[in-house]
């Protein structure tokens, strides 16, 4: 679905990636096939147990602490629209506490028009993800912020629903949580403004108050 080349624009082939949230290795094949050196991670053994290639690490994202750091951290999936607000800045708090100095974090979040009923709509009529599956969100409503539904998949003549509850993060609130984790947003990597980077904020140097009292009591 693109995902892998969008990477490639923000950091380049070699690096080394951390991918939160790998799941069944979809985009981590891609990734190493690209030369990315891929540490993935996932909270489900049976998950990681379809990663091949990489070094693999089962872990709950927002208690994850690895000592090592990475040119880039890896968010898809939509993992910052979690309905959690803790959870959310536990994942992006992971994110910062594993970036390399001058590393950067690629995140995907759900295009803010999510919220808006018409373009819901849009989203129920099934499109293709590949030529072997397809997919459209059903049952969708919008209350307080969160959108609420399915996405229905379908492959051949299986078809199943993965619920999902997610919170809808305009260009604000996305500065918000990012500055919360120590983080500030880089430059989007799509039209749609879906796919972002981001770096370590930059740390403030304290204020010498004390000093500068000192010369003001001499003069």
């Amino acid at each position: 679905m693109g995902e892998v080349e969008l990477v490639a624009e923000a950091v380049p082939p070699g690096a080394a990636l951390l991918e939160l949230g790998s799941g069944a290795g979809r985009m981590t094949r891609g990734l190493v096939a690209r030369g990315y050196d891929v540490v993935a991670v996932d909270n489900s053994t049976e998950m990681l147990s379809h990663v091949e290639g990489v070094e693999k690490v089962l872990a709950d994202i927002a208690t994850l602490r690895l000592a090592r750091r990475f040119d880039a951290v890896l968010l898809a999936s939509h993992l910052v629209n979690v309905a959690s607000d803790a959870t959310r800045a536990a994942f992006l708090r992971t994110c910062r506490v594993h970036l390399a100095p001058g590393g950067v974090v690629i995140a995907q979040r759900l295009d803010p028009r999510w919220l808006e009923p018409a373009f819901l709509a849009r989203l129920g009529r099934r499109r293709h993800m590949s030529k072997q599956v397809s997919a459209a969100v059903r049952d969708a409503s919008v209350a307080g912020g969160l959108v609420l539904g399915a996405v229905e998949y379908q492959a051949a003549r299986r078809r199943w629903r993965h619920p999902f509850r997610s919170r809808v993060l305009d260009d604000a609130a996305l500065d918000s949580e990012l500055e919360r984790a120590g983080l500030r947003l880089g430059r989007w990597l799509d039209p749609d403004r879906t796919w972002f980077t981001a770096s370590a904020a930059r740390e403030r140097r304290p204020r010498r108050i004390g000093v500068l009292r000192a010369r003001s009591s001499v003069d």
